[in-house]
């Protein structure tokens, strides 16, 4: 049975008076419980002898094996921090110890700090700025002497979200239509996230690994570093990733693109973070997200805690937890865009003026919206300017003007405007075409229903029978397959007579296509979303060639969907969303559903797509999947 939450805190109080009593910390003139912390309970304890801060540390989170060992750690490590200059505020040695034990609580007692912690509005560029410095100047401590190893986390789990859901207490849950409304795509993404955790988590220095506003008090703008009780060796990035989202308003839905990036300034005047996966390390950071709404979960059922002040805690947390992933998920795109934009620094600035000085319809205002690939493109108002700063890409480049050439009468497609090929502006091909607004289809599909995802297909199947009807010259598309699959396996070392069965189905499986113009690049980033419009963009690889293949990459949706997400969309691309993708098209197009063995082929193109994969990545789960693909195959056409 739970105790009020006033009896509770009256035991508590009494407890403390006679911790103190005991331990010689004086006589109690007043106790005051301090609001915050979501793990132990605070209090401040004034005395005969002084003003302290007492915490009373969480009984759940004591029984754990490594609890106490892991507490003295963190206090070695505050202390450490305070011998270097690094304004901090250390638990107190009770007895040579700085963990003591009476009846069945523990604590930890420290100096009273004389200060205040920030709210959102409170916070400006200036504390952003003390952030980042004291940050790298932890990150730079020596703790050699503290004998510490450096850990290597690997993160592979998944977790049973849907077994929450059947638990007695869930229906009384206030986050229980958000819950419901969110768990399905959990997995998808976290196994992602798993992966780039483990990408990324290479180097290891000291961490706080808790130093959001909440445990930084302010005196006189000067920081103290409170509650070190989760500082380690860990992931520096990850930390700095982490304390610019809570530092700029993240956590409040009040996020600040000017405090978020003056963390990471002042920061790498100390340290660099130049050559760092930012992707990984953003994407990685959400392992901690998942795990805490686990952790709060169990808590708020019951399932591992039944006093009632915990359960309510721990609810709120589910509800703003779920919040939070969901808003994160929304600026990957943003914290990569903007942390590139410290040390990325582009060099075709001088050639967009260039450009824009001699031409008839651009004007000088643009912005650039993708660099480093293989091609530069800025946006005007009107227009788009896309400038082959890859010479190896020259030839699909050229490919495209010329389609664009021959069909500036299609309303899906963007209007060319303008082309250089001669290189005597700037030393690139370049091309100005029409400006087609809204947005990816990446970027809305998870939002819809069902039936505005049936009608966004026939759309699309309306757009790609534009030029999937022209008549074109025809060739053995058999052998075309055959030998991309020979030249994907040689430049993967891969056995080519392994997969002789693959080729003896292909010669069943192709003898009949339909040709047409195939864009030879669709997937979902590629296809403009407007008010229920459909428009095509980026045509540098299309070709002749059977109008199935142009389904080469749809064909992996229901698996992989994110492979060709930008970074604005990766992680919230998840399968389930795609499960019904290619059933849609097949079912609403007739000419596609008529060639011959055409669920066969789609699945040849999708062992061709992660052929691809493996050759790129190495990872073998991949060719797991192109082998049990072939042998599922195999069975089928062995009967």
């Amino acid at each position: 049975m739970c105790l009020k939450k006033d009896d509770c805190e009256r035991g508590e109080k009494m407890n403390i008076d006679k911790f103190c009593n005991i331990y010689n910390i004086g006589n109690v003139l007043s106790i005051t419980k301090i609001t915050g912390g979501l793990m132990h309970k605070m209090f401040k304890v004034e005395t005969t002898k002084g003003i302290y801060c007492i915490k009373i540390l969480n009984p759940e989170v004591m029984a754990r094996n490594d609890a106490y060992n892991n507490f003295i750690i963190s206090e070695s490590i505050s202390n450490l921090a305070k011998d270097n200059k690094i304004p901090v505020s250390s638990a107190l040695s009770i007895n040579d110890n700085y963990i003591t034990k009476l009846d069945d609580s523990y604590y930890m007692v420290y100096d009273y700090v004389d200060g205040k912690t920030l709210n959102d509005d409170e916070i400006n560029i200036e504390h952003c700025k003390c952030i980042g410095n004291v940050l790298a100047r932890i990150h730079m401590l020596d703790y050699t002497k503290l004998e510490l190893e450096p850990s290597i986390e690997e993160y592979k789990s998944l977790y049973d979200w849907e077994s929450y859901i059947t638990h007695n207490n869930f229906n009384n849950m206030e986050y229980k239509e958000l819950y419901l409304n969110n768990y399905k795509k959990y997995n998808s993404i976290l196994k992602r996230v798993n992966e780039h955790f483990n990408e990324s988590n290479i180097e290891q220095t000291l961490c706080h690994r808790d130093m959001d506003p909440k445990n930084v008090m302010w005196n006189n703008d000067k920081p103290i570093i409170i509650d070190w009780e989760c500082a380690n060796v860990s992931n520096p990035y990850r930390e700095l990733l982490e304390d610019a989202l809570c530092w700029s308003g993240f956590l409040s839905n009040n996020f600040n693109e000017d405090k978020f990036i003056a963390v990471f300034k002042e920061y790498s005047k100390y340290r660099s973070i130049n050559n760092i996966d930012w992707y990984s390390v953003i994407c990685g950071n959400l392992v901690g997200r998942f795990e805490w709404l686990k952790y709060n979960l169990e808590r708020s059922l019951g399932i591992i805690s039944n006093d009632r002040e915990e359960i309510k805690l721990a609810s709120n947390e589910v509800y703003k937890t779920i919040n939070e992933i969901n808003r994160y998920l929304l600026l990957v795109g943003t914290m990569y865009n903007l942390i590139e934009s410290l040390f990325n620094k582009n060099n075709s600035d001088e050639y967009i003026k260039l450009i824009v000085n001699n031409s008839n319809i651009l004007d000088s205002n643009y912005k650039l919206i993708n660099s480093g690939f293989t091609n530069t493109i800025y946006s005007f108002n009107k227009y788009i300017v896309r400038i082959c700063t890859d010479y190896n890409n020259e030839s699909n480049f050229k490919n495209e003007i010329e389609f664009y050439k021959n069909n500036n009468d299609n309303k899906y497609i963007p209007k060319l405007y303008y082309y250089d090929l001669s290189k005597k502006i700037v030393p690139y091909y370049y091309e100005v075409i029409e400006k087609i607004e809204g947005k990816t289809l990446y970027e809305v599909w998870y939002l819809l229903s069902d039936n505005e995802r049936l009608e966004i297909i026939k759309k699309i199947i309306e757009v790609l029978k534009t030029f999937h009807s022209i008549k074109v010259t025809e060739y053995d598309f058999n052998k075309y397959i055959q030998d991309e699959i020979k030249d994907i396996l040689i430049g993967s070392d891969l056995d080519i007579e392994s997969f002789n069965k693959l080729f003896d189905m292909c010669n069943i499986f192709f003898k009949e296509n339909k040709f047409g113009i195939i864009h030879n690049d669709i997937h979902f980033d590629n296809f403009i979303y407007n008010n229920g419009d459909i428009k095509l963009i980026d045509f540098e690889h299309v070709m002749n060639g059977s109008i199935d293949y142009d389904f080469k990459r749809l064909s992996m949706y229901k698996e992989m969907p994110w492979l060709w997400a930008s970074i604005d969309t990766d992680i919230l691309t998840v399968e389930s969303d795609y499960e019904n993708l290619i059933n849609m098209f097949l079912d609403n197009y007739k000419e596609l559903n008529s060639i011959p063995y055409i669920k066969e082929r789609l699945e040849v193109y999708s062992i061709i797509e992660y052929l691809y994969q493996y050759k790129n990545t190495k990872k073998i789960d991949r060719l797991n999947v192109v082998k049990e693909k072939i042998r599922k195959l195999g069975d089928k056409y062995d009967r």
